[in-house]
């Protein structure tokens, strides 16, 4: 019974591992929320930055037979979170980013883990609050079914968009709506209400969807 809760070396060096691994991952999660201006972000992706080192910390040493194998089983922990919601390439970029810290404390490189947190996340915070990324959104439109939609719209998206391009057109409501899709850019993101309001005069009161984050979205 003893010997079932005895610590033995490599024991005692997955655990220190998973405490440099929190540490680690604490610093990367506050990085980058506070990189994170003016954008809502997903807690899960929080959560996934927060615990993946522990995992990759543990998950290597106890396959380190075969580092090929334990690096593509903490690979596919890194992209569970990705497989059914399409994840922002900037979310993506952080959780290969945690996995190599992790991957690094997991083979003892502990230096070299930091130091690397250290300056992508300083970089990355600093990117992200001093630089300003045009980004795009989704616009849907739901119309009726004798409406052209061709040209339909040009004059307001004129008014409020710096870029419009049609993406999808689908139909709904057993074919007596159809839902049309734009990738659009906003001149002024604090005008999109009013924008909203105008297509919804235009496409008589139906659904407007504007697509301003991948985890959340506005609709009036």
């Amino acid at each position: 019974m003893e010997n079932l809760f005895r610590i033995d070396e490599q024991d005692a060096a997955i655990l220190i591992n998973m405490c440099f691994a929190l540490a680690a991952g604490l610093l990367i999660a506050s990085g980058y929320c506070f990189s994170q201006k003016r954008r809502t972000y997903s807690k899960s992706v929080v959560a996934t930055i927060l615990l993946l080192p522990i995992v990759v910390a543990v998950v290597i040493p106890l396959i380190a037979t075969d580092l090929k194998k334990a690096l593509s089983l903490a690979g596919i922990f890194a992209l569970v979170r990705f497989r059914s919601v399409p994840g922002d390439a900037k979310d993506i970029f952080y959780i290969f980013f945690t996995l190599t810290v992790g991957v690094a404390i997991a083979l003892g490189y502990y230096v070299v883990a930091f130091a690397l947190l250290i300056i992508v996340s300083v970089f990355y915070i600093i990117m992200c609050r001093c630089i300003k990324f045009s980004e795009d959104q989704i616009l849907r439109i739901t119309i009726p079914e004798d409406m052209n939609y061709n040209g339909a719209f040009d004059d307001i998206f004129a008014k409020y968009l710096s870029k419009s391009e049609l993406t999808d057109v689908k139909t709904s409501n057993m074919g007596t709506l159809f839902t049309i899709s734009y990738s659009i850019h906003l001149k002024d993101e604090s005008k999109v209400k009013e924008m909203i309001d105008e297509l919804r005069t235009r496409n008589g009161n139906l659904t407007v969807v504007v697509q301003m984050d991948p985890q959340m979205f506005m609709k009036l």
